[in-house]
């Protein structure tokens, strides 16, 4: 598939990690190290940040600046795009016909990400493989008696492949629960709230696809929330004091945890709905976006929006009126998401506070509606915006009147069939979050050789070239970089 062309294992590690969560670099070497990963892939440092370099290129991650008690970092989080191309290699990987690669211990490292049964299935393949191949190997070691150092080759190949098909059939076996007398399947998932955020387990869950129990308990309360195909079917809330019945109530306890940073949790691929639980009719992104808004701090809120300068836009391909659950203001904030206003100015926009913005934020980015902008299309915005309303202020001295608009109604007619025009001399960007920077670009050069046009037409080309002089002076130096880089202008006009 040309989503996981030319993927590496070690991108496929670093995809698969990023699936609980958006990290830094070191964070992701962290994991790594952690899980001893390092013992049995050639993975370095130099290899993880040339994969997420390769990975922001094809736009699998996007990439965030964060400022934290120390110096400000780059922050990593996976895209649609990237999410389907760590299930398509996990596809590969896992049904991988390569025999005896030690990479193939990077699918069943990250085996727990994808639904039980698609994963049994798929090592069911590879067991087969394993099975044709040792037969293969075996018929061709008689064919070769004669011959000591073929027979030696032969002999080290039919070794490896038993001892392989001989590790994956206990494996299978421990999967299916045929080798323990208390399985928990193979999501094998505990902890505490304070290191895995609620909404981050629930989208593991649901993004895998596994079906089971989650329950979480502060020592006192349990409160549960089962799952089937990764889809919350059903919830119970237990107190000290004995089973809550009311159902709206078992609800309720259940949207309490979004704002707890503390608590024990597992995950019980064994434990189905419970009787007496209350029924759920909604997808687990809804249950995020309803929990979330029970939130009501800065330390849980911040891990999303660390900043009133931090800007958003809208995921690719989502419509609001696509069964998502959403309350008035958040709709109003997610449509006042432009990919260059940030926090603050939505806020105003919006007739908020930063902190109700932010909240509401935090709810839009856990449910997967928003995203954090990526830096070079952010910095391409503010450059285009800002380049094409100099240009029009500076031709104010050479106009009829200082009411004079007709220089900005004729650009708008010129470029009539893009989503961008001006509105008396400001602009006015109604293009696609979810473009390309690419694409966007195309978009922006149309508009503004419009908006030359008509102003060498009017005033000449020799006051076009003043003008454009003028200009180019007066933009912010990191902000004509990227003009340049996406050819906005001219080396030189």
């Amino acid at each position: 598939m040309e989503e996981t062309a030319g993927l590496t294992r070690n991108d496929l590690l670093v995809l698969g990690l990023l699936l609980d969560r958006p990290m830094h670099g070191y964070e992701i070497l962290q994991q790594i190290r952690a899980a001893d990963v390092d013992l049995w892939l050639a993975v370095s440092p130099a290899a993880i940040y040339y994969s997420l370099s390769k990975l922001h290129r094809r736009g699998l991650v996007l990439e965030t600046r964060a400022r934290g008690e120390g110096p400000e970092r780059s922050v990593y989080h996976l895209t649609e795009q990237g999410r389907q191309a760590f299930f398509a290699g996990m596809e590969e990987a896992l049904a991988s016909q390569e025999p005896n690669r030690s990479e193939y211990d990077v699918g069943i490292f990250l085996l727990n990400k994808i639904p039980q049964e698609r994963a049994l299935a798929l090592l069911g393949q590879r067991l087969e493989f394993l099975r044709r191949r040792e037969e293969e190997v075996l018929k061709a070691r008689r064919r070769a008696a004669g011959d000591p150092l073929r027979c030696a080759i032969l002999t080290r190949i039919a070794t490896c492949v038993r001892t392989e098909r001989e590790w994956l059939e206990g494996i299978l076996r421990h999967l299916r629960g045929e080798e323990m007398q208390e399985y928990r399947g193979m999501m094998l998932l505990s902890g505490d709230l304070r290191d895995f955020h609620l909404p981050d387990l629930i989208k593991l869950i649901a993004s895998g696809r596994h079906s089971g129990t989650l329950t979480v308990t502060d020592g006192l309360s349990v409160r549960t929330l089962s799952f089937h195909q990764g889809r919350p079917v059903c919830a119970t809330s237990r107190r000290p004091e004995g089973d809550v019945r009311d159902p709206d109530q078992v609800l309720n306890d259940i949207y309490d945890l979004f704002r707890r940073q503390e608590g024990a949790f597992t995950f019980d691929q064994r434990m189905g709905p419970q009787e007496g639980c209350r029924i759920l009719q909604m997808s687990a992104e809804n249950l995020i976006l309803s929990g979330a808004r029970w939130v009501d701090n800065w330390a849980i809120i911040q891990r999303v929006v660390p900043s009133p300068e931090v800007i958003f836009e809208r995921r690719d391909n989502i419509s609001l009126e696509e069964g998502w659950d959403v309350h008035p203001e958040e709709r109003r904030v997610w449509e006042s998401l432009d990919g260059v206003r940030n926090v603050a100015e939505v806020a105003q926009v919006c007739g908020l506070t930063e902190f109700e913005t932010s909240k509401v934020l935090y709810g839009l980015y856990e449910a997967g509606l928003i995203r954090p902008g990526d830096v070079d299309k952010i910095r391409l915005r503010r450059a285009f915006r800002e380049f094409a309303e100099l240009l029009c202020r500076a031709t104010k001295p050479y106009r009829a009147s200082p009411n004079d608009f007709s220089c900005e109604e004729e650009v708008n007619h010129r470029a009539a069939p893009l989503p961008i025009r001006f509105n008396l001399s400001r602009i006015e960007d109604r293009t696609e979050p979810a473009l390309s920077t690419d694409d966007l670009a195309e978009m922006y050069r149309r508009f503004l050789q419009a908006q030359q046009d008509v102003v060498r037409e009017r005033f000449g080309e020799a006051t076009l070239r003043q003008l454009l002089r003028q200009v180019m002076a007066q933009v912010n130096p990191s902000l004509m970089e990227t003009l340049r880089r996406y050819r906005l202008v001219a080396t030189s006009p």
